[in-house]
């Protein structure tokens, strides 16, 4: 039958306690595209050629239309950035208050950074290229 083509992870979904203060902190603090919010249910956010969705896990998982889902724990996902708006990016989230937890150069020369969200959400910058073959 042949490799059938995957063009891309389109959803990356997280569990947040405050739909509100999540909003704030992506599309005040960090600049992305909030495209839809229902407070106290869900947030989504546009990020590049992806969405970010955002849950209250207790609303999620009560889904009866599409298959329940829900989560609990830190998790981690990355933004990817041209390597000629890296430093400006870190510069952002350190402007917007947020601590960076931890800077990495990778054994291929790529940099990344890491800091938490306000439900701690391991988020990382990346540069451009990160993965590439």
């Amino acid at each position: 039958m042949g490799t059938l083509p995957i063009l891309g992870i389109k959803e990356t979904c997280l569990y947040v306690a405050d739909t509100e203060r999540t909003r704030i902190f992506y599309a005040d603090r960090l600049g992305l595209d909030c495209f839809e919010h229902i407070p106290g249910v869900l947030v989504f956010f546009r990020a590049g050629n992806s969405v970010l969705l955002c849950f209250n896990p207790e609303k999620s998982n009560m889904k009866k239309d599409v298959p329940r889902h829900f989560g609990t724990g830190e998790l981690h996902f990355a933004f990817e950035v041209p390597k000629a708006h890296y430093a400006a990016w870190r510069s952002k989230v350190v402007a917007a208050g947020i601590s960076i937890e931890h800077d990495h150069v990778w054994p291929h020369g790529h940099r990344s950074f890491y800091f938490r969200d306000p439900d701690r959400h391991c988020v990382e910058v990346i540069e451009a290229g990160m993965w590439e073959a």
